[in-house]
């Protein structure tokens, strides 16, 4: 039987060396959607586009018969329809399709901003925390003791 050799491991000549130019990492949709709202940069193209992505991960035409939560968007998409599809968007958002094309669009806009003040996630007020009672604090002792009775 032949015996197997074994050899040493090769480690490699030189270390590594760095340049200093590593790029950063990749920031996420989301923290540059907040990243441009901060700035106040939220009627450039590269907003949009961004919003626009962000909506299509997160399945918002799936959801929301108006395919968007942004105003410039829904407006730019209206200005790209046809009558007919104007007439067939409207009779999904439930609005009578049977209006001119100028006010069949301030009747969507307008049933746009009611569907958004009926609240949803970017309107949707943020939580409070609940209030933390000390047992240890004799007033809050005495109002403790009045809840648990």
């Amino acid at each position: 039987m032949s015996k197997k050799k074994t050899g040493k491991k090769k480690t490699a000549p030189y270390k590594e060396v760095t340049t200093g130019q590593e790029q950063p990492a990749k920031k996420g949709l989301l923290e540059e959607l907040e990243e441009l709202r901060d700035k106040g940069e939220t009627s450039t193209a590269r907003y949009l586009e961004v919003l626009k992505e962000v909506e299509v991960m997160y399945g918002t035409g799936e959801v929301n018969n108006f395919g968007t939560n942004d105003i410039n968007i829904l407006k730019d998409k209206l200005s790209n329809l046809t009558k007919a599809d104007l007439q067939s968007f409207a009779r999904k958002v439930g609005i009578n399709p049977y209006y001119q094309p100028s006010a069949l669009k301030q009747n969507i806009i307008k049933e746009f901003h009611r569907y958004q003040a009926k609240g949803n996630i970017f309107t949707a007020p943020v939580p409070t925390p609940a209030l933390e009672l000390d047992p240890d604090n004799p007033e809050h002792k005495e109002l403790l003791d009045w809840l648990n009775s």
